[in-house]
């Protein structure tokens, strides 16, 4: 019976110092993991911090256009087509790099404001300029502009991701002037993953991002003319505030649509603005 009592002892000595050894090692992953996490999270911030200060203090004139880009850009071959999007014809010009260009990799989606479309953005050579610059340049004209045909576009955020998804494009520099913003906005808001960079030219609809979003962490280079003194100057505030990796760089002597009074500066600046989004991939 004493023999029977001590190896029940022995049992339960040994079952015990097991459960503790299971609770000691499970005790030890668990802080590991909390460790791990902190870590995790903290090179998150550092990384975050990095960025910010690089977005808020690049510079942005930093290097000239190349010398030859005008004639670089007059060998672009624009090409006209169309896409079902939402049950909506849209019409868009594609260009890629030139012969003899190499590609970026990037891809550039260039939107409107009010009365204007894609047919703008040819004229003004950006379309031209960013495919000599070895871009892949894609200009929409959005529903009821242009050649795009009339319709309902329902959740805007839906048709720009759905747009994108069709062009096959993924995680393109977005250029969103006036108007468009009531696209643009509501998609940075939904999808803010989805994009390489931003580049909003006093848009509408920023009042949702003052209103419902949270910091948002996407690569923008805020910009407008100085002459508008109503949305341009209204707009950049929130964006500024709203998207902490942002920098505003105003066009001088430039009105709402400030492409048009500044061509050749706000070339340079998107040149540079894409040139430091690619480097920082690499």
């Amino acid at each position: 019976m004493a023999q029977v009592r001590t190896a029940t002892l022995l049992f339960l000595f040994a079952g015990t110092s097991t459960l503790i050894s299971v609770m000691i090692i499970t005790g030890s992953i668990q802080k590991l993991i909390q460790h791990t996490s902190r870590t995790v999270k903290d090179e998150s911030r550092e990384e975050a911090l990095e960025n910010i200060d690089f977005w808020r203090n690049v510079e942005l004139e930093e290097s000239d256009l190349p010398s030859n880009i005008n004639e670089t850009a007059a060998q672009t071959q624009v090409e006209y087509r169309k896409i079902s999007v939402m049950e909506t014809d849209i019409f868009y010009r594609e260009a890629q790099p030139p012969e003899g260009v190499r590609s970026s990799g990037e891809a550039v989606v260039l939107l409107h404001g009010e009365g204007f479309s894609s047919k703008n953005w040819e004229e003004l050579k950006t379309i031209g300029a960013l495919a000599a610059m070895g871009h892949r340049v894609l200009a929409v004209d959005l529903p009821g502009h242009g050649n795009s045909s009339q319709g309902d576009p329902g959740d805007k955020a839906d048709f720009l991701q759905e747009l994108l998804t069709k062009l096959e494009v993924t995680k393109p520099v977005l250029v969103s002037p006036s108007s468009s913003g009531s696209y643009s906005i509501p998609f940075v808001i939904k999808y803010p993953q989805a994009l390489g960079g931003f580049v909003p030219i006093a848009p509408v609809s920023t009042e949702k991002l003052k209103a419902n979003a949270p910091e948002l962490m996407i690569p923008t280079f805020i910009t407008y003319g100085e002459l508008d003194l109503d949305l341009g100057h209204r707009s950049r505030e929130v964006l500024f505030a709203r998207i902490p990796t942002s920098q505003i760089v105003p066009l001088p002597d430039a009105n709402h649509a400030a492409y048009l009074d500044q061509p050749v500066l706000f070339h340079t600046l998107l040149y540079n603005f894409i040139q430091n989004i690619h480097a920082r991939k690499a």
